[in-house]
């Protein structure tokens, strides 16, 4: 593993752990065994990690969103939206990273926010061929933002416990039954 990995395993690890405060340049340069000025020498600090962390978080998620597997166009959405919970479950804090309301400690870079683009792409290329017609590129987005939007609403209620309906055993087939119901509706209404 070279330095610039280290240093992304070491403040993945203590962003996982202990979240935003946790990554300071001395704190990530400790458990990565190196200097600050090896840490400066890759990232332009606290700010250049966390947009490599959250390109990375993304990459992550979209490669679990084209693996999902499924017979039909429906089945495969379905699958994908379960990889993204399963995601958001063991990953909370780099899911938050992606997702989360307020990135005022963050400050992202032009290429962090086309990753971020890339999941809904991602997704756009599975709903695709959810209608019955053949639907625009545009359109595509529209359903896939809504399919995000749904499944993300989901994971932010669960993980912020703002809904005493959703339990740590039935909030993820909650979601998953909300997500059918808006692609079936999909399917058949256009």
């Amino acid at each position: 593993m070279n330095n610039k990995e280290k240093i992304l395993q070491a403040a993945s690890e203590l962003f996982s752990e202990e979240g935003d405060d946790a990554l300071s340049v001395r704190n990530i340069a400790k458990r990565a065994n190196l200097s600050t000025i090896g840490i400066y020498s890759h990232f332009k600090g606290k700010q250049g990690i966390l947009n490599a962390l959250c390109q990375q978080a993304c990459e992550v998620l979209a490669q679990s969103i084209l693996r999902a597997n499924g017979n039909t166009a429906s089945d495969k959405v379905l699958d994908a939206c379960e990889n993204i919970l399963s995601y958001a479950e063991s990953n909370t804090a780099h899911y938050q990273l992606i997702f989360g309301g307020s990135t005022s400690f963050f400050s992202m870079t032009e290429e962090t926010m086309t990753a971020k683009s890339t999941l809904i792409e991602t997704m756009a290329g599975l709903c695709k061929t959810l209608p019955k017609k053949q639907v625009s590129s545009d359109k595509a987005v529209i359903i896939a933002t809504q399919v995000m939007a749904l499944t993300h609403g989901y994971i932010q209620f669960f993980q912020s416990n703002h809904s005493p309906e959703l339990t740590q055993t039935n909030w993820k087939d909650k979601a998953l039954q909300a997500v059918r119901l808006h692609v079936y509706a999909i399917v058949a209404t256009q």
